[in-house]
């Protein structure tokens, strides 16, 4: 089995219950494995029952094949309540629209796609503090 070294980068910062990840692409499993090493380490800096992420792809957005399945199968496990997409610096933005969006329908994860930081960080206060207003 050969051993290949992570293609992309991946840049994650948290500022109260928002994961901010910042990943340029193309992906491969091994960038994948990483991700969601960094993924998990990040919810238990969170209140687990109220975060959302703002993800900003560069580049290009793109990954293996077998790794969409695989991160398919690793968001199912989470609880985040939305994911806001900012894709102001990806090169491919209809196509990652696209693979997105099918990834997080699949598994039914509330995610909007945006062309500013701004409005994807407003449109995930306003979900989060959605989810707080109804939470007793």
């Amino acid at each position: 089995m050969t051993i290949f070294s992570a293609h992309g980068k991946l840049a994650l910062t948290i500022v109260g219950n928002i994961i901010y990840l910042e990943a340029q692409g193309p992906w491969n499993m091994e960038f994948i494995g990483n991700l969601h090493k960094q993924l998990l380490w990040a919810v238990t800096q969170v209140d687990q029952s109220n975060y959302g992420v703002l993800f900003t792809p560069k580049g290009e957005a793109i990954s293996v094949e077998p790794g969409l399945e695989y991160h398919i199968n690793f968001i199912r496990q989470g609880n985040t309540q939305a994911i806001a997409l900012n894709l102001a610096h990806c090169t491919t933005p209809l196509l990652t629209e696209n693979l997105f969006s099918k990834l997080y329908r699949t598994a039914n994860i509330n995610h909007a796609f945006f062309d500013h930081a701004f409005e994807a960080k407003t449109w995930l206060d306003a979900e989060l503090n959605a989810v707080t207003a109804i939470t007793p």
